[in-house]
């Protein structure tokens, strides 16, 4: 690609995106896959295993839930989005644009694809396991530390082998002489996940007109 094609690409670019202002399913990614690996189970008394069940809120939209839903009971594991920042150190050659090419089977048709530098981040989650007794948030946070080995990796539609760190878990309870038949056991473990934000997709016609391309099925990709 010479200078004034890569020039004039840019320039069209620039103005396609500001006409169609991007959108990311990024944070919906990693907090899926997140999730999804945190398959946390306790004993009981009995020796009877459960699951421990698992939902997107902060800590004070959990509790809020659990005193409204009846069915909702503890133990449970809240999961919400803390801070983001850029990881420099995992970032990426400072290419603007990449290229690849893909053939389409069904329109027997070649495509040119342009795509932006992802861009590398460190996103924090904050996972609160909350327990009436001891023993239940014992085995929680003891199957969370289990499942960093010393990471955890994650997979999303856009990247594999994401790594995530456990930085720290820390009690949250306030546990008064008088609330002791009603308390709430809390503590509050912080990941850190070593992802990126995908770049967005272009696809270049023959005419030299751009158009954002979204399509994570098509297999048949050459470089």
């Amino acid at each position: 690609m010479d200078n004034i094609l890569y020039a004039k690409i840019q320039k069209d670019i620039k103005a396609f995106d500001e006409s169609h202002p991007a959108t990311t399913d990024f944070y919906r990614n990693y907090t899926k896959s997140l999730m999804d690996r945190l398959v946390i189970e306790v004993v009981d008394a009995e020796d009877k295993r459960s699951t421990v069940p698992i939902m997107y809120a902060n800590p004070e939209r959990a509790i809020a839930k659990v005193k409204e839903d009846q069915t909702l009971q503890l133990p449970l594991i809240s999961v919400a989005i803390g801070d983001i920042e850029e990881n420099i150190k995992a970032r990426r050659p400072d290419l603007q644009l990449t290229h690849y090419k893909f053939f389409d089977v069904e329109k027997q048709r070649a495509y040119r694809i342009l795509k932006k530098t992802s861009k590398a981040v460190s996103l924090q989650f904050q996972i609160t396991f909350w327990a009436k007794y001891t023993e239940d948030i014992n085995q929680m946070v003891e199957s969370l530390q289990l499942l960093f080995m010393p990471s955890m990796v994650l997979n999303t539609e856009h990247e594999q082998s994401t790594k995530a760190f456990l930085l720290d878990i820390l009690d949250m309870s306030s546990v008064q002489a008088g609330d002791k038949q009603d308390r709430t056991l809390r503590k509050r473990a912080t990941v850190r996940v070593e992802g990126y934000i995908p770049g967005r997709e272009y696809l270049y016609s023959n005419t030299g007109r751009i158009k954002e391309f979204i399509n994570t099925e098509i297999e048949n990709k050459e470089n």
